[in-house]
Formats: structure tokens, sequence, C-alpha cells
């Protein structure tokens, strides 16, 4: 069992609000994730957060941490992973893993049910309204996936899962990756761009196949958009996949999101009705400067910081692209 780090004697557990996880594996240290955990801790309260992770904790000791390193090696799907993507193998199985590791944490501590956000997701609303409606349905959890003519494509960046749910999910991945013929058959459907052209075989592909296939019930979380309550699949476009399409912010190239006290809305077009967003995903290089921006805690003074801090993460991030731009762009001119 990993070892549990507990901050400022925190309870781990004990209350009947959803724990959330965060995931960071490897030694990448993700831009702003103190930002994003401590937005989370705000709108959710300090003893549902945690960080699981298997270095660099001494950064986050603020918070409430779960070292992980004893679940990173031994498993079935070690010997099993086969990498078909033009992504790094570390990430597209880190990707895998995660699942496998958060699988293993929630049997030994006896948990039920979870929320999972990436460590590029800003939560800036207390999600357990969602999770009561969930369990009041007898939903085992969440998908977010787009539809489009039988086509599609699942994501598990921002998700509710039961435990049997992501035992199941675990189960199905390995199953597929060891029965040669039905991987082969995942992998020529994922070369022909059935899902929605994401050629990569990854854990998409894998929740897309067992959200179709699964018997337990899941909710889309983009459906709740009906109910004003949004989920986002990506900052940087326009529509989550249901029947709305936001504002885009023209500096930025990202959804237009206004702030009302702590919440944070986008506007509908043309319609001009606002969905409250639940969570931000901060996806792409560029995009994850904007975090400090959608910043919810602290004071005035605070927030102008996190403001600031924004446009100028933002600007150089965009400078620096700009350069590499040109660079390959003069490399390739002198090699024609």
């Amino acid at each position: 069992m990993g070892d549990i780090a507990k901050n400022d004697g925190a309870p781990f557990f004990e209350n009947q609000h959803i724990p959330i996880f965060f995931v960071q594996v490897g030694d990448h240290i993700n831009l702003f994730l103190d930002k994003i955990l401590r937005q989370a801790q705000q709108s959710n309260g300090k003893q549902n957060v945690y960080l699981l992770a298997n270095s660099n904790l001494h950064l986050y000791r603020e918070f409430n941490c779960i070292d992980i390193s004893k679940y990173m090696h031994g498993r079935e799907f070690d010997s099993l992973y086969k990498h078909h993507s033009a992504n790094k193998y570390s990430f597209e199985k880190a990707c895998f893993d995660r699942w496998f590791i958060i699988n293993d944490v929630i049997k030994d501590l006896n948990i039920n049910y979870f929320f999972h956000a990436d460590c590029d997701v800003l939560i800036p609303e207390d999600l357990n309204a969602v999770y009561t409606h969930l369990l009041q349905h007898n939903y085992d959890g969440s998908v977010m996936y787009f539809e489009e003519n039988g086509k599609s494509v699942t994501s598990g960046h921002s998700s509710f899962w039961s435990r049997t749910l992501l035992n199941d999910f675990c189960d199905f991945v390995c199953e597929q990756y060891g029965h040669e013929q039905a991987f082969n058959e995942i992998l020529a459907l994922t070369r022909s761009g059935f899902f929605l052209n994401n050629k990569n075989v990854s854990d998409m592909i894998f929740l897309d196949i067992f959200r179709r296939t699964t018997h337990l019930k899941t909710l889309n979380l983009f459906s709740l958009e009906d109910e004003g309550i949004g989920f986002d699949f990506n900052l940087n476009v326009a529509a989550n996949g249901w029947r709305k399409v936001f504002k885009l912010d023209k500096l930025y190239g990202t959804k237009e999101i206004k702030r009302e006290n702590r919440s944070l809305y986008a506007e509908e077009v043309p319609n001009a009705t606002r969905v409250k967003f639940y969570t931000l995903h901060f996806q792409g290089y560029v995009t994850k400067a904007l975090i400090p921006k959608y910043i919810a805690y602290g004071s005035k003074l605070d927030k102008l910081a996190n403001t600031l801090l924004a446009y100028s993460t933002f600007a150089v991030r965009k400078i620096r692209l700009k350069k590499n731009w040109l660079r390959d762009k003069l490399k390739i001119k002198q090699i024609t």
C-alpha cells in the first residue's frame, strides 16, 4: 500500500463528500498544479482533495498526498501493453497506469466512489451536487464523449467513478490487450480514424469502446449543459460535443469565461443563455498558462497578481512557440 501523508491532521475519507483525485506520475511537474489543488480545496474542502504522486511530494506538503511509489510496478498490464502512438511511450503508458493505480488505492482505502481530474483541470465548484445526482439516479459513474455519425471519442480527464466501474474498466483493458485478435481489431479501428480521427491507441480509445460495451450505467457529463451545468472538454474549443456552442475569447482563442462572484460562466450562442462551468480543462502548452486567470480564491490583490501572472506566462509561451516555429521553418529551408 502507498504511504499516505496527512497534513494538518486532515481526516481521510471520513465524511460523505466525494474524494477528488489528481494523479501525477513521474518526475514531470505540471504547471500551476499548486493553484489547481488549492482551488479544488477551496471549492470542495481540503479534506476531500488528494494528490497521488510518486515523486516531488516535498513540493506539495500543504496538500493531502498519497505516495503511489509502491503501486507503480508489478501488475499484469506492464507485460501486456503495446505501444502504438505518436506520443512518447512514457506518456501514453502513464495515461493507462493511472487507472490501475487509482484502482489499487481505492481498494486499499475502501473507497466506493471518487472523482478523477487531470492536473490541468480547474474545479471552481462543489462537485457534491453532481455526485448526489449520480447516486440518486443509480449511475455507476460518468463519461465525457463527442459523437458524430456513430463515431466518437471518450475522455476521462474529468470523471466520476464507482469502484465497480473502474475495476471493470481495468479488467477490460487487460482482456483486450491480452487477446491478440481483439487488440488487432482495436488497432485497425483506431488507424482507420473511427475515433474522430484520433489515431493513437490510448486510454481514450479504450474508454470509448468500454463505454459502448459495459452493462453499467454511466452519465455523459456534457448532457448536464441542458440543466445549466458545464463540464469542460477542452477550453480551446467552442463546443463540448453536446447541443451548445459557446462564445470564444478573440484574444486567447478559448471559451469566453466570465466570473460572477466565485462562479465561472460561458455564454451560449446564439441564444445568449449562460452555463455555469464546474470544471475548466486547460489543454495545451499555451492554454495552461491561463490557469491563474480563473482562480476564484484569495483577495482582490491576489486575483490581480494571478491575472498578471497568467498574461505574462501566456505571452512568454506564445513567443517561445513562435520562435520554435521560425527556427524549424529556417531548418527546412536550409535542407531544401
